[in-house]
């Protein structure tokens, strides 16, 4: 990314981005400015009690049964975020969808292998877990591993 600062004397600061401006880098670029924080902990619930995490301890989130939940390890806990909801905060922090059903983390992935079908399929460091990455999503993915981590 080219970065041009120029003094002038306008009454506020202007700024101005050209090129592919739906790429990742541009967006976090946006959110950066804009003042958006991302998520830094997150309430996961277990067993009726609340569990205090770092967000970038949790592997994957995943959908089920209109539940969304959090793989941190060999546990398992539930969270109240939207799947989408998880997508956006998450982003910045090495999270991105993998599937329909399925955000992962990026820094747990460990290997990438390429089925017949077109398919991905990942195999994460901690738990040796085998994910789908959709064909309809590896695009994104390999763009989001590339340009954004």
């Amino acid at each position: 990314m080219k970065i041009t600062l120029e003094q002038t004397e306008l009454a506020e600061p202007e700024i101005v981005i050209r090129g592919n401006i739906s790429s990742p880098q541009v967006q976090n670029v946006v959110e950066l400015l804009n003042g958006k924080k991302s998520l830094q902990k997150m309430f996961l619930f277990k067993a009726e009690k609340e569990y205090l995490f770092d967000i970038t301890d949790v592997i994957y989130f995943e959908a089920d049964n209109n539940k969304i939940f959090a793989h941190i390890g060999k546990e398992v806990f539930e969270t109240r975020h939207k799947l989408y909801e998880l997508e956006s905060i998450g982003y910045t922090k090495g999270f991105v969808r993998i599937s329909k059903g399925i955000i992962v983390n990026v820094h747990h992935v460990l290997s990438v292998e390429a089925e017949f079908s077109g398919n991905y399929t990942l195999t994460l460091k901690e738990m040796q877990t085998h994910l789908t990455l959709s064909r309809k999503y590896v695009k994104g993915f390999k763009q989001y591993v590339m340009e954004v981590q």
